[in-house]
């Protein structure tokens, strides 16, 4: 089980030594999963206006443009409950886990 904590923004010198490689490994298998669904619809997608792309129209890049947006709104709405997690603000109780 995982106690959160108050609801907080990061501090800067925790946003300047935050270390992802251990907050994915607080994330559960789920978690990760979908955290990496929205990575990589939100990197296909908005990397492609990262080009130029003389085959699509203004329009079209008018759209892919609001997915992009879309996308990176959702990313974030999705990732901003687990910070608690990614920064490891949270405490674990080890044996209310193991009954989950």
């Amino acid at each position: 089980m995982l106690i959160s904590p108050d609801d907080r923004l990061p501090t800067f010198a925790e946003i300047h030594s935050f270390d992802p490689i251990s907050a994915w490994d607080r994330l559960t298998p789920a978690q990760q999963r979908q955290v990496a669904i929205l990575a990589v619809q939100f990197g296909v997608v908005g990397g492609v206006l990262s080009y130029q792309h003389d085959h699509l129209t203004k329009a079209e890049v008018g759209e892919v443009s609001v997915m992009e947006s879309d996308l990176l709104t959702n990313f974030t709405q999705e990732i901003e409950p687990l910070w608690g997690q990614l920064y490891g603000w949270t405490l674990e109780i080890p044996e209310m886990r193991r009954a989950a």
